[in-house]
């Protein structure tokens, strides 16, 4: 707390050795502190802290029961209710979290601290605000990629306020179908398969698996930043599959943190095992299978097909290859010990024994590699060598390096390089599972 005149001294609100305290929010009557609260180390998403205010400082904290990683926490009077002269209050925070495929809107009674579920698992609610008994939020979903909407306070009776996609209304999308996995954990990994936009029985078709990264992103339906590139991959006729495999966020801390000290083996057997099961489907031609992924699925994709064939062509993105220099590459260092180890203790083995570098020699599929040229999150270096090292042996390998490029090429960097990845991801794969290669293949 710091007076706003500048006349006081600095007062800790809340605080305790280990732990990381973020986003307060004041009650409107002044009476009571919401926070979010996690570990500083380790594996770990925050919790919802419920405090009372004692003027610059906050006591009887209390966490929420809640297993996802909660954000966006805003307080609304959602009842007044008179008793004789005295009029009281009744509040409610409202807050999102991503959650098996999608980003519900929850409402947190600090009372009870007991939590509702708003909105589904199928959309994403991207925005929002309450006030008066009404909720405003920005939703996303399959058949739109995000408009306006008006509802009650349980977000129920939900009325669309704008119309800045009526293009898509225009345009044919695919649609991905839910399917569950049984994992050698005993987990259950979501993952979703999407036919071709313009899917005709008759043929066969060439399939995608896409991966996130993180470790701890999720996609699904209700997930924003994947909309234009699943579309665009479908609508030139590719097959799309993608997964939650263990280390996925969404899912509770136990599911986040089954990928400790296992990158590589854990998660490549969910999302295989994922394809595996896309490839089923009588559309698929199992000869046309291709890979990508993005940061931490940068380097899924690269101990894949360190570690297997089933691929034709592979794209990896402004991956980590090597963990024991990423250490010292990338600002994302922490994951590192969080996961794994430091490189001088006696447990550093476990890095070499999880890092993509070293199974180079194995990787035959013909590899992509994409880094951004000031990309601080991953480092570029990591995509050089693993570069240099396939050209050294001899392996089919190209390398892109935009310029000026940082960490988020695919999201919210320069449009031109956006537009060019995307086309590059489509025109590489083209040439190992499109038409000509296939009647290349047939000669």
């Amino acid at each position: 707390f710091v007076p706003a005149d500048g006349s006081g001294k600095v007062t800790a609100v809340l605080s305790e050795a280990g732990k990381s305290y973020g986003a307060p929010e004041i009650s409107p009557d002044g009476k009571q502190l919401a926070f979010l609260v996690s570990p500083s180390e380790g594996v770990n998403f925050p919790q919802i802290g419920l405090a009372t205010l004692n003027g610059p400082t906050a006591s009887n904290p209390q966490l929420v029961t809640f297993d996802r990683a909660a954000g966006n926490l805003v307080w609304t009077e959602v009842a007044t209710a008179a008793k004789g002269k005295k009029t009281t209050s009744s509040y409610a925070i409202y807050f999102t979290a991503s959650s098996n495929g999608g980003i519900p809107l929850y409402k947190l009674d600090p009372a009870t601290r007991q939590v509702t579920q708003l909105t589904d698992f199928e959309t994403g609610v991207t925005a929002f605000d309450a006030a008066n008994n009404q909720v405003v939020l920005a939703k996303t979903e399959v058949s739109n990629p995000s408009e306006l909407y008006v509802a009650d306070a349980s977000a129920k009776s939900q009325t669309k306020l704008s119309n800045h996609n009526d293009w898509v209304a225009q345009r044919q999308l695919s649609f991905p179908e839910k399917h569950t996995y049984k994992n050698s954990l005993g987990q259950t990994v979501d993952y979703w398969i999407m036919k071709p936009t313009f899917f005709e029985a008759s043929k066969k078709y060439p399939l995608l698996l896409n991966m996130h990264g993180g470790p701890t992103a999720m996609w699904g339906p209700g997930e924003a930043s994947m909309w234009h590139e699943f579309q665009y991959m479908c609508s030139q006729g590719y097959g799309v599959v993608y997964a939650n495999p263990r280390g996925s966020g969404g899912y509770g801390i136990a599911f986040q943190r089954a990928n400790i000290k296992d990158w590589g083996t854990g998660p490549a057997e969910d999302v295989l095992a994922a394809e595996s099961a896309a490839a089923k489907e009588a559309w698929v031609d199992t000869s046309r299978q291709v890979i990508t992924g993005g940061s931490y699925a940068g380097y899924l994709t690269a101990w894949i097909v360190g570690h297997d064939n089933r691929f034709k062509a592979a794209f990896a993105q402004r991956g980590v290859y090597d963990l024991t220099t990423f250490l010292g590459e990338g600002n994302a260092w922490r994951l590192v010990p969080n996961y794994f180890a430091y490189p001088w203790t006696p447990e550093a083995k476990v890095l070499d024994a999880n890092s993509p570098y070293t199974f180079v020699q194995n990787i035959k599929t013909p590899l992509l590699i994409k880094h951004g040229e000031n990309d601080l999150r991953t480092g570029a270096i990591q995509s050089e060598m693993m570069y240099k090292s396939l050209k050294i042996l001899g392996r089919p390998v190209e390398y892109v390096r935009m310029p000026g490029a940082t960490h988020e090429l695919s999201r919210s960097g320069n449009v031109r390089q956006r537009i060019d990845r995307l086309l590059r991801i489509y025109e590489f794969f083209e040439r190992y599972v499109g038409p000509e290669a296939q009647g290349l293949s047939q000669k």
